[in-house]
């Protein structure tokens, strides 16, 4: 019986089956290409999140703080993979004597780097000329003293006077903003430009170079490797959360500039856009396939009684009925989901160049499977909800 019952929707109900099909195929299409292409785009505003920074964390070594012990805490921190000492000291202006004539500059700042901190924050720093290492001066100030590799300029340090130095090289500073920040103020007390007059020292030099000085102060700069969540907000919760964990674990001797999360902040406001265009997009789209699909099949609903009293007249009791009803929303949901859900992956194919959309295996497969379910219930809805109301 079975058998001929769907035999007969296939000869004398062809064209309303396809139309409700197709109503069902759209939907679930719209749902699964949008949710997998949403979901990708979330996961990749986090990597390039994550890639946009050179240091994850700023650590300030707090005053009376003992450097040595804040860098062992951070060390111990989960998800740490780097972190080193740099120091920072306040300089009254630079000078600098070239071709017979003397410039002189502002306040700045002389940096102290660990030999190996290149090797760890490549994004850093960018050598334009000299060398890589040694004593370097940032562009603007090589700009503003006439100084070029090989000249000497001098650093005039608070409580340790004028102090002479050999420079190996130029360099850019591509993230001097967020390098030079001050560390927990908010962003509206942030500095509003980065100092013009830098000068980048080798660790045991700028150590002898700052002795006796005042204003000097020490950061942990800091490379995490901890997995994130691939949405952005779940990342910023889980970067935010580790950096307060190690605020309150040092008891006051460390603030951590969370240049990290301040950049996932950033990107989960996108997703957050994203999420509303899903919403705007792909929910009024889903709504208007499944009411397509419930207004073709309300359109047979006088044929169907006629059909439920003919068989009634054969003999055949309401649960039959209603399992010839079932059988029928289940090929419409089942040949119409599964047709959604290669419309789908054909999208994404040949935008994206895979079904996934970019997105992870398990993510994609529970989106098509959310989008299958959603066009099995709209022909349950659309064709055996009717059915059992014209049964009573």
């Amino acid at each position: 019986m079975i058998t001929a019952w769907a035999g007969g929707l296939a000869r004398h109900r062809i064209g309303r089956l396809l139309a409700a099909v197709a109503g069902i195929a759209l939907a679930v299409a719209l749902v699964a290409a949008l949710g997998s292409f949403l979901t990708a785009s979330k996961a990749t505003m986090t990597q390039r999140a994550v890639r946009s920074v050179a240091v994850d964390w700023q650590v300030e070594v707090q005053p009376g703080a003992d450097p040595n012990a804040v860098r062992s805490l951070v060390q111990a921190a989960g998800g740490t993979r780097a972190a080193l000492p740099v120091g920072f000291a306040r300089t009254t202006g630079f000078t600098a004597t070239v071709g017979g004539s003397t410039q002189t500059t502002g306040p700045g700042v002389a940096l102290g780097l660990p030999a190996d901190y290149r090797s760890q924050f490549p994004d850093e720093l960018r050598t334009l000329s000299g060398s890589g290492t040694g004593v370097l001066l940032a562009q603007q100030t090589a700009s503003n003293l006439h100084a070029a590799p090989g000249d000497t300029i001098g650093v005039r340090l608070p409580g340790a006077g004028l102090r002479q130095v050999r420079v190996d090289g130029v360099v850019d500073l591509p993230q001097a903003d967020s390098l030079f920040q001050k560390v927990g103020a908010p962003t509206q007390s942030q500095p509003t430009a980065p100092p013009d007059n830098v000068v980048l020292l080798p660790a045991a030099r700028f150590a002898s170079l700052t002795r006796g000085a005042t204003d000097v102060t020490t950061q942990i700069h800091v490379a995490r490797d901890a997995k994130l969540p691939a949405d952005p907000a779940a990342a910023f919760t889980s970067v935010t959360g580790a950096a307060h964990h190690l605020e309150a674990k040092s008891a006051g001797s460390a603030l951590v500039g969370n240049n990290l999360g301040a950049a996932l902040d950033s990107a989960r406001q996108d997703a957050l856009y994203a999420q509303i265009l899903f919403l705007f997009l792909g929910v009024p789209g889903a709504v208007l396939a499944a009411a397509l699909t419930v207004a073709v099949a309300s359109a047979g609903g006088e044929r169907r009684r006629r059909e439920q009293g003919l068989l009634r007249l054969r003999g055949l009791r309401p649960r039959q009925i209603t399992a010839l009803a079932g059988l029928e929303a289940a090929l419409v949901g089942a040949v119409g989901g599964l047709a959604g859900l290669g419309l789908a992956a054909l999208t994404g194919r040949l935008a994206f160049g895979a079904a996934s959309f970019g997105a992870g295996a398990g993510t994609w497969a529970l989106w098509y499977a959310v989008a299958f379910v959603l066009g099995v219930a709209v022909a349950a809805a659309a064709v055996l909800v009717p059915a059992l109301r014209c049964a009573r």
